[in-house]
């Protein structure tokens, strides 16, 4: 009963050391996306019903903009088509891939239709994941969940980087 009473003080001590440093939980909190937020934004893409570009439209209205399907918008986000390869990185002794890596990319380009410039990059993300060939259902389930996980992260890279031209 007393040790929990002196770790009250030490639990409180560090909630306030930690929130002191500038430490927050990804995706908690939209001040990285404040460029964003009530920006009229036109998203284009060649797979409007893709999951990438739904994953991307979902952030960014977590970012707070006004995504318009008309020629209003200040901003032109036009999203290529998604592009996944996977590479075996090592094999077991049956010649069977052990370890995989999966890289997804995109090609996006955006518009400020104000000063009609036009930035295009190539957002990508990377993983890699232990391949089980005893276990081809789990594998084939588990590379199907880190996809959906990749597309989330590769629209929220699209946000950031658009948040970042905003910015400069």
């Amino acid at each position: 009963m007393v040790a929990h009473r002196s770790m009250v003080p030490l639990l409180l001590l560090l909630s306030l050391l930690v929130s002191g440093c500038g430490f927050q939980l990804k995706g908690s909190v939209a001040t990285s996306h404040s460029t964003i937020q009530g920006q009229s934004i036109r998203l284009i893409s060649n797979e409007p019903r893709s999951e990438l570009t739904v994953a991307l439209s979902q952030e960014l209205q977590r970012a707070g903009a006004l995504r318009l399907d008309t020629t209003d918008a200040s901003l032109i986000l036009q999203l290529g088509p998604e592009i996944v390869a996977r590479r075996n990185l090592s094999l077991t002794v049956q010649g069977r891939s052990a370890e995989v890596e999966l890289t997804m990319s995109s090609d996006v380009s955006l518009t400020h239709k104000a000063s009609m410039t036009t930035t295009e990059s190539t957002a990508t993300v990377v993983r890699q994941f232990l391949n089980d060939p005893n276990n081809v259902v789990g594998s084939t389930e588990e590379m199907r969940l880190l996809q959906h996980e990749m597309r989330a992260d590769l629209a929220a890279q699209i946000v950031r980087r658009l948040s970042y031209r905003l910015n400069n």
